[in-house]
């Protein structure tokens, strides 16, 4: 495990329930700070994943969402990876998939959510570091 995703499981990761109905989740998106909230079962299963998008897809079909409940919003297409992923195979899967989020999971067990955001500052920080070394090496 890279100390990368060490450091995002350690932020633990924004799930709903399942069955919860729409203002819950509205509610949980609020108080976790976030755009996408990984869909789990009682057991702690991931059973999908929950964007804004989904939600605004949901509206633009004209379909009331007061009765909705995760299970109706979500997409059950999960694009996940484990924690030996690295912050660029992170970033081309997401770019390859068009996605904001991937949640980490190892045997079935959900560790982290990690945003593009997390991939970004990730990635520069990296490249920053790379080039102060290139630049004490140079005048050296």
């Amino acid at each position: 495990m890279t100390p990368f995703i060490a450091n995002i499981i350690k932020q633990g990761c924004p799930t709903v329930d399942i069955g919860a109905p729409f203002i819950e989740i509205l509610q949980t998106l609020a108080k976790a700070h976030t755009g996408t909230l990984v869909v789990v079962d009682k057991n702690r299963k991931v059973m999908g994943i929950l964007s804004e998008r989904d939600i605004v897809r949901h509206l633009s079909r004209q379909k009331a969402v007061e009765s909705c409940t995760a299970k109706n919003l979500m997409t059950k297409n999960i694009i996940s990876a484990d924690s030996k992923v690295t912050s660029s195979g992170l970033m081309a899967l997401m770019v390859q998939n068009n996605i904001r989020h991937v949640p980490i999971i190892n045997d079935g067990e959900l560790l982290g959510l990690v945003s593009i955001t997390d991939v970004i500052t990730r990635l520069l920080d990296k490249q920053l570091k790379e080039a102060e070394l290139m630049k004490e090496w140079i005048n050296s």
